[in-house]
């Protein structure tokens, strides 16, 4: 068999340049910070540092100019790397959506018959401080707010077993309210099936209230799709 081909610590430091220059919004012509701020931010060896610079200026990514500085020569190769992690981004959010649907489809048909009323409170008080948060331009609580929907949900379903399984995944889940691809508001497009699913909880409609739920998932999956 052959080996796999280990990466480099320079590409391995090369990649995380990228993500800085992304995350900064930087441009062509833009000058980076000294070698001594980057080593700081990203916490990395100088001598690190220098061979990924060298890499991406031998890429034609940057351009070393001596007493001036590095500049952004040319944005070309980290917007492939953003096309990149974009396309991996939307893989991985579609499949752990698959499971989600699976998993969190059973506690919903579950939780119509098991919901007390504590629970449909939770689910109600959560569902009103999303709304609340959003009005007050809250985005980071209000995505908090939805997760904590969702979760009153999986306890609602009075599944040990159940809620025990989707804990194990919760870390993939938790990246739906995790401003995926860098936009807050990707999946607000939803919140209207939430409602109509509580109601359909709060009624004991199960029939409504799987329907509602797939219609979050459907509403969900666009958004990725559309990115």
């Amino acid at each position: 068999m052959k080996a796999l081909k280990k990466k480099r610590l320079s590409e391995i430091v090369a990649t995380e340049i990228k993500t800085y220059i992304k995350n900064e919004n930087l441009q062509k012509g833009d000058r980076l910070p000294s070698v001594a701020e980057l080593v700081q931010t990203l916490q990395i060896g100088r001598s690190s540092l220098r061979e990924a610079l060298q890499l991406l200026e031998s890429q034609g990514a940057l351009e070393v100019l001596n007493g001036k500085g590095t500049f952004i020569k040319d944005m070309k190769p980290f917007h492939i790397q953003m096309a990149f992690e974009v396309e991996n981004e939307k893989k991985f959010l579609l499949e752990t959506l698959e499971v989600r649907e699976a998993l969190e489809g059973k506690a919903v048909e579950l939780a119509v018959n098991a919901a007390s009323q504590e629970d449909i409170n939770q689910m109600s008080f959560h569902l009103k401080e999303y709304v609340n948060s959003i009005e007050n331009g809250e985005r980071e609580k209000a995505n908090k707010e939805d997760a904590l929907f969702h979760q009153a949900i999986y306890r609602a379903s009075k599944n040990p077993m159940l809620e025990s399984i989707i804990d194990s995944v919760w870390d993939a889940f938790h990246e739906f309210w995790n401003e995926p691809f860098g936009k807050g508001d990707i999946f607000d497009p939803s919140y209207p099936f939430h409602e109509t699913l509580l109601e359909a909880i709060r009624t004991k409609d199960p029939q409504k209230a799987l329907q509602s739920f797939h219609e979050i998932m459907k509403s969900v999956r666009n958004s990725i799709e559309n990115v």
